[in-house]
């Protein structure tokens, strides 16, 4: 019989204003099910300050995954939903495998309550919610609801989920004794990348406009190199949060010289692949990472990258498909400059960067899922 896996998620596609994990329980979902997996989404309307415009409790599709909607009221983050979590009670026990994602929500908290109620094991997948820049921004109130509420979730769970080493010492930091076990983030890897011309002076910034992605490392780098390459152009792709792409745009106009930037907002699909597949190189300064999906799918791009330190992809720099350097903008600076005026490095580094994204492609990642979700669920069933 098909394995039986219910995955409950705070919001969900085409919810996009929450960043990658949405788009990676999507991809995750939609390769399970091409493997034989039941699998359904359980989730809110939730959609950044609005809802989204689909039908509530019903059994729906979201690009081919099974998933219902509960309304969350008030709209806030917690995105608590009551008929949420009555229907979680009703249907947690008719499931093999509950996986939760995100911490610090109602539907996490909901879900794997009723999951030990029930008696069915759950994976958890914190995605980066125990991290010190997710922790630091609110610890006045994030410590005490760790101690009260998510570690026991955290400690109950079946198998904890990681998506970096860093990330799971972080995890085991906060909560010893978490059942921790490292699978990446995937990406999608195109047969044939887009057939548009890579631009020789194009930098891309690809994700959220929000403060821990390094936007005060990020201008005065690209000051640094516009004094140098004047022709540089930074295409900054991603929806704004509250408010940031005004301050961002404030700290351009205080630097000399002005660099030249423009904001896209968010892109998708064939536009993102294109966008990345025509940049020189792609640049996420982020003050903290547990993953950082935009790098893998650069690489996929055959994209050099140049991230900070605060990103797990020390890879980077062992294969030689980018920089991983220290977050200051002297050292962001020097490593863009480094691929900007090198084309020949810059290619060596895109072939060397389509061979590590090899291992990021989201039909292995599925694989090494699924075969924790079997272990787990055979454990469980042991006499």
């Amino acid at each position: 019989m098909a394995l039986r896996v219910l995955h409950v998620i705070p919001s969900f596609w085409p919810a996009t204003r929450y960043g990658g994990p949405i788009e990676g329980v999507l991809r995750l979902c939609q390769r399970l099910l091409r493997l034989g997996v039941n699998v359904e989404v359980v989730t809110t309307d939730a959609d950044g300050a609005g809802d989204l415009p689909v039908p509530h409790a019903e059994k729906t599709l979201a690009e081919g995954v099974p998933v219902r909607y509960f309304p969350r009221r008030p709209r806030t983050r917690f995105a608590f939903s009551a008929p949420l979590a009555l229907h979680l009670a009703r249907e947690i026990p008719r499931w093999d495998l509950v996986h939760v994602t995100a911490l610090f929500s109602f539907s996490s908290a909901a879900a794997m309550a009723l999951a030990r109620r029930a008696g069915v094991p759950a994976v958890l997948s914190p995605q980066g919610t125990l991290m010190p820049w997710a922790i630091g921004s609110k610890r006045w109130k994030k410590a005490p609801y760790i101690e009260l509420v998510e570690r026991k979730n955290v400690l109950s769970a079946a198998g904890v989920h990681a998506t970096s080493d860093e990330e799971a010492r972080e995890i085991l930091r906060h909560v010893p004794g978490a059942r921790t076990f490292v699978v990446p983030n995937g990406v999608d890897l195109p047969d044939v990348l887009p057939d548009v011309p890579r631009e020789k002076q194009r930098i891309v910034f690809l994700g959220r406009i929000h403060p821990v992605k390094g936007f005060d490392v990020l201008v005065p780098a690209l000051a640094r190199v516009a004094s140098v390459m004047p022709e540089v152009e930074t295409l900054v792709a991603g929806p704004d949060e509250d408010g940031e792409q005004a301050r961002v745009e404030a700290l351009l106009a205080r630097v000399t010289p002005r660099p030249r930037v423009r904001f896209l907002g968010p892109v998708y699909g064939n536009d993102k692949l294109e966008l990345l597949a025509s940049a020189t190189v792609l640049v996420l300064p982020s003050h903290g990472e547990n993953f950082g999906i935009v790098v893998a799918e650069a690489l996929a791009a055959g994209t050099p990258v140049v991230v900070s330190k605060a990103c797990p992809w020390k890879i980077l720099e062992e294969r030689g498909a980018g920089a991983w350097v220290e977050n200051t903008p002297e050292r962001i600076a020097e490593a863009l400059l480094s691929v900007l005026e090198d084309p020949a490095r810059a290619r060596r580094m895109g072939e060397a960067g389509r061979a590590v994204a090899a291992g990021f492609g989201w039909d292995a990642i599925t694989k090494q899922m699924l075969g924790h979700y079997e272990e787990i669920v055979a454990g469980e069933r042991r006499p």
